[in-house]
């Protein structure tokens, strides 16, 4: 084998080698899904009860699933289960997804938070702070609970 020959093989294996990395690192970062950390709770909607009112905190990572033509996107959760054994079967409907809805605090969900829910001074800035509720909204509730 003369050398031309051999710096045709080598340059060919440093080729293949460096488009098998940058072809691995491509598909590396389209399977991680895009990711939104809260900034302000979000009020959750929707299971078996509708006179609860839930929050999901600030800090918590949703991960970008799909959005749909309607309007609204859908990200996943991840909760970690401790201390108790939950069964799992397969589906047996067609569209057996059953999601909640999550939207930001508004002035009648903020008052019910208030009067109900044990609201940290945290998750009260961070609704007060997310710009769902005007400076008119927030003043009519201060006046409501100074009465």
């Amino acid at each position: 084998m003369n050398r031309k020959t051999l710096l045709i093989l080598v340059l060919n294996s440093v080729l293949c080698g460096a488009l098998g990395y940058v072809l691995g690192v491509f598909m590396d970062a389209q399977k991680r899904p895009q990711v939104h950390k809260l900034k302000a709770p979000l009020m959750l909607a929707g299971g078996a009860t509708s006179d609860h009112q839930y929050l999901l905190p600030a800090g918590t990572s949703l991960y970008f699933d799909q959005a749909f033509p309607e309007g609204f996107v859908r990200y996943k959760v991840y909760v970690n289960v401790e201390g108790v054994s939950l069964d799992v079967a397969p589906p047996t409907e067609k569209f057996w997804l059953d999601p909640l809805t999550a939207f930001p605090v508004g002035k009648e969900q903020l008052g019910k938070l208030l009067k109900d829910y044990p609201l940290t001074k945290d998750e009260l800035r961070g609704i007060l702070a997310s710009g769902a509720l005007s400076k008119e909204d927030i003043k009519a509730l201060l006046e409501e609970f100074s009465r």
